[in-house]
């Protein structure tokens, strides 16, 4: 039987209090990034309810789901760099190395979720949090296949998920206070929220963050 892995120390109240000081420290640049996700994905949706029509609205929202993901691999690829003391840049959301496996990791990713909250909600909190890294996984490995993307953030969870799940719990609420802030106040809270999610994954894989 294998030892247990050691987990390195991280709290909820470093781990937003880091993201906030490093959103407030790249805010410019890296509020173009978050504003390109958004408006990116805004489009997208009003696009697809203009459709009238039962099998366009269908494929429409497709296209906005599949767009929403490839500037989320933008987006995450920004907060890598804040979180590894490097400038971001709005290129970030246009490079195309990985977007395969993260496309397909993310299919598998939604449905998991999906189908845990229908059935007892919890059950798709859980999976959502055992496997939230696997987009940082291809945006530092862009060669991983999906499988070992979703695999490799099993590993990187244990020993720590249920801090994970109230993490994701304060994110939320961020969140949605970035939402009651006449909603483009998501912007700020898409970046935060992502280098929150960095700053974890560097911490839990060992690797060194920036210092602000």
């Amino acid at each position: 039987m294998e030892p247990a892995r050691p987990v390195p120390p991280f709290t909820i109240s470093d781990t937003v209090t880091y993201s906030w000081n490093a959103t407030l420290r790249n805010f410019g640049p890296l509020m173009l990034v978050s504003l390109v996700v958004f408006v990116g994905n805004a489009l997208a949706i009003l696009i697809g309810e203009a459709n009238g029509t039962v099998g366009l609205d269908l494929a429409f929202n497709l296209i906005a789901v599949l767009v929403d993901l490839l500037l989320v691999l933008g987006l995450i690829r920004a907060s890598l760099d804040v979180v590894q003391g490097r400038r971001p840049s709005v290129g970030e959301v246009f490079r195309p190395e990985g977007v395969g496996p993260y496309l397909v990791a993310s299919i598998f990713y939604l449905v998991g979720v999906y189908l845990g909250l229908v059935v007892l909600v919890l059950p798709g909190v859980v999976f959502g949090v055992i496997f939230q890294f696997y987009g940082y996984v291809v945006a530092e490995h862009p060669d991983v296949s999906a499988m070992t993307a979703l695999r490799r953030s099993a590993e990187i969870t244990k020993g720590t998920r249920l801090r994970l799940v109230g993490l994701a719990g304060v994110l939320f609420l961020v969140n949605v206070t970035g939402a009651l802030v006449c909603v483009v106040g998501l912007v700020v809270t898409y970046a935060i929220t992502a280098i929150a999610i960095a700053y974890t994954y560097r911490i839990l894989t060992d690797q060194p963050v920036a210092t602000l």
